[in-house]
């Protein structure tokens, strides 16, 4: 009997425990966008994506990060330059982009998160 263990369930664990933490963190401060991370809310979102099997669309991840779509549509490009995540096409609908993880940006979250896992 083959049975399949999920070597990221720690990684996602702490994944949605800090992007819980985060959002709960920005609802109770009155200055929006006082402790703003876009890069790492970007990170945390598609990680957390990519485990549930779940593609983001651009315009989720610029609602989900809670700061203006400029703003994050600036992160999603940088990100995308160092080679962090990508765009793709929708098959059945061009006018749909989604944003990925590549390989390298989820070994990446795997350490950070599996790190931050092993901490206390």
């Amino acid at each position: 009997m083959d049975v399949l263990v999920d070597l990221d369930a720690d990684a996602l664990r702490v994944a949605k425990a800090v992007y819980a933490v985060r959002r709960s963190r920005d609802a109770m401060t009155p200055v929006k966008g006082l402790f703003g991370e876009p890069a790492w809310d970007i990170m945390l979102d598609l990680f957390i994506a990519f485990k549930r099997g779940t593609d983001l669309q651009v315009s989720s991840v610029c609602i989900e990060a809670g700061v203006p779509s400029t703003t994050i549509l600036r992160w999603i490009a940088r990100l995308e330059n160092e080679g962090l995540l990508y765009r793709a096409s929708d098959s059945t609908d061009l006018r749909r982009r989604y944003v990925r993880l590549t390989d390298d940006a989820l070994a990446m979250m795997r350490s950070i998160l599996g790190a931050m896992a092993n901490v206390g």
